[in-house]
């Protein structure tokens, strides 16, 4: 069934972090002083980060990108995100490291030179894995660089091929 296909194949979810696209790895940070937003250019992905102090979403209610909080500590942005779901994966274009929704995800992001934010996530789910793990890498501004439209569902015959396929051979 269509369940049986990634997030990715359905042009729903790359997975997030997703970090480890070959491709169209690109990001729109944009701050004002309740919110830092950051779009990504695959599948249309933006998250909405509040800084306003506000508490987390009931613990009830999973998103595939999660719930978002962050706070300020010095010059550098603190992000927890919760309430993920168990459906999405760590990076990987969408075929990534697997998770339970009981991970935890803490993000800084820290300007270390003009035109270079050092990114870090740590992993915590504890469900999963057996201690928390934490990545790093510097992000870089694309000059002139603007977000293209991904166009993942206009002719994408991909999930209905697969599935047509399936039921021929059932």
């Amino acid at each position: 069934s269509a369940q049986d296909m990634s997030l990715q194949d359905r042009c729903i979810h790359y997975g997030f972090p997703d970090l480890f696209a070959a491709y169209m790895a690109v990001y729109r940070i944009v701050q004002t002083p309740q919110y830092v937003a950051i779009s990504l250019e695959k599948i249309h992905d933006t998250r909405v980060i509040y800084t306003d102090g506000r508490p987390h979403i009931n613990q009830a209610i999973r998103q595939y990108l999660g719930d978002s909080r962050a706070k300020w500590e010095g010059d550098e942005l603190v992000v927890v995100t919760t309430n993920l779901t168990d459906k999405t994966s760590i990076g990987g274009n969408g075929n990534g490291l697997r998770h339970s929704d009981k991970m935890v995800i803490t993000e800084r992001f820290k300007r270390v030179a003009d035109d270079i934010l050092q990114y870090q996530f740590t992993v915590d789910d504890p469900v999963t894995y057996a201690r928390p793990f934490t990545m790093s890498m510097p992000l870089t501004p694309l000059d002139g660089g603007v977000l293209l439209p991904y166009d993942c569902h206009e002719g994408n015959y991909a999930l209905p091929h697969a599935l047509s396929a399936e039921r021929t051979e059932d």
